[in-house]
């Protein structure tokens, strides 16, 4: 079993690797449609009607088929260790599954398969699904839910307080974590550990990650704000969305952003401002 680590989904990998062994297959990919205009970010599998695997494209530029690889791999081992053997031989390899590895078994006529998953699956290599895929966590019914009792997902907990709501603070539809202390205004954002927002600070439509300060009168909208990161007072960081497409501000990790600067939508900064 192969798996990518930059996907966010919920899988019973046993259901699939039944779905393998049932179809007597060489390799099974698990498979799920996308938006035909977001095809070209994926391998592309076609099919025939019984999911056998016709062809598979690498991210090609000019997709014929909108059902997207999801990095997800079950081959049968005999099989993966031969192909891997010899991909290891060819000099000319870039030593990748589905560059060279699984385009070589299906011109080698192996059984190839496509495991169709239906329930949320997200790749996260670009800033606009990072920031969707944070935001799908949001709301009364998530589109992804993390507080499912019966599928707990597990991951680091800091040591730190509870987190401290002020007596003017307002917080709305989001996810707030421990040694988060809020004096001012939280919408529609996900705050990681030890957050800091000032009284009269806005932060709309965000992420912030740990350590951050949001000093007083800073507003934040669509933005992604990495660890430690200070923003000055009265500082304004992206802005409101209009329209469909998303522009998302990032401020990276350890960096000042003045009092009363500006940082527009859609700039991704890395020192400070």
């Amino acid at each position: 079993l192969i798996l990518s680590g930059d996907h966010i989904y919920k899988m019973d990998y046993e259901v699939m690797l039944d779905y393998h062994k049932a179809n007597k297959a060489d390799v099974t990919i698990a498979a799920m449609p996308v938006p035909i205009e977001e095809a070209s970010r994926f391998g592309v599998v076609i099919t025939d009607e019984h999911k056998k695997i016709q062809e598979f494209e690498e991210k090609p530029e000019h997709p014929r088929s909108n059902l997207a690889s999801m990095g997800i791999y079950i081959f049968s081992a005999d099989k993966m260790y031969k192909y891997l053997e010899e991909d290891e031989a060819d000099k000319k390899s870039s030593n990748d599954f589905g560059k060279n590895v699984l385009p070589k078994m299906l011109t080698s006529g192996e059984k190839m398969v496509a495991y169709t998953f239906d329930g949320y699956w997200k790749d996260v290599g670009t800033i606009n699904s990072l920031f969707e895929s944070n935001m799908d966590l949001l709301g009364d019914a998530p589109k992804f839910d993390i507080s499912d009792p019966s599928w707990r997902i597990r991951s680091r907990n800091p040591i730190a307080p509870p987190q401290y709501i002020g007596k003017k603070a307002r917080v709305v539809d989001s996810i707030v974590v421990s040694g988060c202390e809020i004096e001012g205004t939280v919408e529609n954002s996900i705050l990681s550990h030890d957050v800091k927002i000032a009284e009269g600070a806005v932060v709309r439509n965000s992420i912030i990650y740990a350590g951050a300060e949001i000093e007083k009168n800073a507003v934040i909208d669509h933005a992604i704000i990495d660890e430690n990161v200070k923003v000055g007072k009265g500082a304004k960081i992206g802005a409101e969305q209009k329209g469909s497409s998303l522009s998302i501000a990032v401020l990276g990790r350890d960096i000042t952003v003045s009092d009363n600067a500006v940082v527009e939508a859609g700039k991704i900064i890395d020192e400070n401002v």
